[in-house]
């Protein structure tokens, strides 16, 4: 069995205040991975509030054993979902757990992109502040994946049988999956158990940055990306997407 230990480090980190200075803060560290051989996609993941690399169904408190209610919520996810996502056509259970990961259902995935500027964008969206959770700033996370970390037949291999953190990139089945590059990193059972986060594992702190934005850039930032052609209706292509990017371009 496979078990990342926990342990302490110091976190690569950075600070940027302009679309500039984080493409060329990604450029830079390109190069040193292209230099060492290192050809695998970088990965990137925006957030809003400053929080470690753990899952979501790790982060809450179960009425019961974690391993045996994420068994029940996948269960009942697939049982009462049939009707809401017909057209999404999922074939497996990592399909599910895509949609229900896209759809705030609690998993053992983390959310990436290929896509740095999508990760921006939802890391500075807005400057709504979640009650107890005000910070000065926002955070991308960036993966300098390796070629052994995508090792993962996910055909020959059950969700929750996964031995150690992996990443795997799923199948299209519905269109903001496409328009946000999406990547998800999953982890083992007992990385789940023992609440494990990502950015303190042995096996992947040393791959990691973390970028910081300054709330006061956030705006501006906003502007740029929107220039670049990101922005709520690009990254959500519905209506709740075309509606909020509509409210940002034409109210304060």
């Amino acid at each position: 069995m496979f078990f990342h230990k926990v342990v302490k480090f110091y976190m690569v980190e950075e600070e940027i205040t302009s679309v500039e200075e984080y493409l060329q803060i990604i450029r830079e560290n390109k190069e040193k991975n292209l230099s060492r051989g290192n050809q695998e996609d970088f990965l990137f993941r925006g957030q809003k509030i400053d929080h470690p690399l753990i899952p979501k169904i790790a982060r809450l408190k179960p009425r019961g054993d974690l391993l045996a209610i994420e068994q029940k919520l996948l269960q009942e996810f697939k049982r009462t979902s049939p009707l809401l996502i017909n057209d999404q056509h999922p074939m497996d259970d990592w399909d599910y757990l895509t949609l229900g990961q896209h759809f705030g259902l609690p998993t053992r995935l983390l959310d990436w992109s290929n896509n740095p500027l999508a990760a921006l964008w939802f890391a500075i969206w807005n400057d709504e502040i979640l009650e107890g959770e005000q910070t000065p700033y926002a955070v991308v996370w960036i993966m300098m994946a390796e070629v052994h970390d995508f090792e993962l037949s996910i055909g020959e291999v059950h969700p929750f049988a996964v031995q150690e953190t992996k990443i795997f990139r799923p199948r299209i089945i519905k269109q903001r999956i496409n328009n946000q590059s999406a990547v998800f990193s999953i982890q083992s059972s007992d990385e789940i158990k023992e609440k494990c986060r990502l950015n303190e594992t042995d096996s992947f702190h040393k791959k990691l940055i973390k970028i910081k934005i300054p709330a006061d850039k956030f705006a501006d930032i906003r502007t740029d990306l929107n220039t670049l052609g990101v922005n709520a209706y690009t990254i959500f292509p519905e209506l709740s997407g075309l509606c909020s990017y509509l409210q940002w371009r034409y109210f304060q």
